[in-house]
């Protein structure tokens, strides 16, 4: 009975049973994300349905902490605007010397209950959580990299399993075990799934046994392949959506699908500090069918070869930005203009409205679109929540005769301070 030695210690069989990594551990915030996309996971689109509930939670959560923000910075505006006829006359008087100018507008300030600083603790708080965030999306991005490919691994070498025995008990299978225990494969088991899938065997009467032993290997390598490939089109749905091929990979057209490997391995290195077990040979393999047209299914999608997406993330990452910026900057203009004598203030304003966005865009650009989705529902949430927060407090003190106080001609003095 002729057998196939398919599994070895040898050099020569590497490709039919491939190695995963460990994924390692992770602190409570990454975990919570990873609990959640797994709720998911079945559907698709589910990765970015995880991204939205996460955000929605979150913002929730530090809501109070916001609006405190935003009711706290839109009432420094509206003192500040009401200040005005006083530092544009300050301005004037102090021209020519800086120093003085400041001093007066601290205690113009003071007098009017305006403290420039009210709203800064709770922005420090927010910049963290984002830096937070941030780094638990990339640390699960990678790590949701990761496991995708460890579940592929795990295809390709269940469909190797089907030709190879562990113990005695699989002679009855038709399988042979030597007495040195290295896994065979002999020509019986071979043929029955040959013949199940292609009809006739291969096989010549007058073959070499090491021109069997190829065709046999090729086989199984061939299923192994379809294997992983099959396992990522019908167990991956969860990380696409709409265009974006792989939600976990930026949406770009500068990335594919499925990277090749430098970029696999440094999303990996990234996670794990080093590349464990794996080496470019077995990762090719195990993606072979993703990145390469299986010449008996010309039909299926080729996913590998495509672009993850098309910039769009990128777009709306810098556009909702800069509109948020231009309504801060908007709703702060006063402060602006009159904080600094020679308009430094102002410039400091419009270098943010530019560079917050592009700053914005880098990450799209860089990390994944799971990513780029949570800082643009987080935007878009913060920017609604900033219009509304913005007019509730603007018709809420023009009714009690607060704003623009001067023009009525009232003495400045026996104003009301902002609380």
């Amino acid at each position: 009975m002729g057998i196939l030695n398919l599994l070895t210690t040898s050099q020569e069989f590497i490709p039919f049973w491939v190695s995963g990594i460990d994924s390692g551990s992770y602190n409570f915030l990454v975990k919570a994300i990873k609990w959640l996309f797994e709720i998911f996971s079945e559907n698709y689109g589910g990765v970015i349905l995880g991204v939205l509930i996460f955000t929605l939670v979150l913002k929730t959560v530090v809501l109070p902490l916001d609006i405190y923000s935003k009711v706290k910075t839109k009432k420094q505006s509206l003192l500040m605007e009401e200040m005005r006829p006083q530092m544009e006359k300050l301005q004037k008087q102090y021209a020519n010397d800086k120093n003085m100018y400041s001093q007066k507008v601290l205690e113009l300030q003071k007098q009017n209950g305006y403290n420039p600083l009210g709203a800064c603790l709770p922005m420090v708080i927010s910049l963290v959580i984002f830096m937070v965030v941030f780094s638990a999306f990339s640390t699960y991005s990678n790590y949701a990299v990761l496991n995708n490919y460890n579940n592929m691994v795990q295809a390709y070498n269940a469909s190797v399993q089907v030709y190879v025995i562990e113990s005695e008990t699989d002679e009855a299978e038709g399988f042979l075990l030597e007495d040195n225990g290295k896994y065979r494969v002999v020509y019986e088991k071979f043929e029955s799934y040959y013949q199940k899938l292609n009809g006739a065997l291969p096989f010549k009467e007058d073959m070499k046994e090491s021109d069997k032993n190829e065709i046999v290997a090729n086989f199984v390598k061939i299923n192994a392949r379809r294997a992983s490939a099959k396992f990522y089109r019908e167990d991956t749905k969860s990380t696409k959506f709409l265009w974006i091929g792989n939600v976990w990979y930026p949406d770009s057209m500068l990335n594919k699908e499925v990277p090749d490997f430098s970029k696999f391995s440094a999303s990996v290195g990234r996670l794990t500090g080093s590349m464990g077990e794996i080496d470019e040979a077995q990762y090719n393999e195990v993606t072979y069918y993703l990145r390469n047209a299986d010449p008996s299914n010309p039909d299926i999608k080729l996913e590998g070869n495509t672009f993850n997406g098309y910039f769009v993330m990128v777009v709306l990452s810098i556009g909702l930005m800069f509109l948020q910026q231009f309504v801060m900057m908007r709703s702060q203009k006063a402060a602006s203009e009159l904080g600094s004598l020679d308009g430094s203030a102002a410039k400091t304003n419009k270098w943010m409205t530019i560079m917050m966005p592009i700053i914005f865009g880098i990450f799209s650009f860089f990390y994944s679109a799971a990513f780029s989705t949570y800082m643009i529902i987080n935007t878009t949430y913060s920017l609604i929540s900033t219009l509304i927060i913005n007019k509730i407090v603007a018709i809420r003190f023009a009714k009690t005769g607060i704003v623009n106080r001067n023009k009525k001609g009232n003495n400045p003095n026996n104003r009301k301070r902002l609380k």
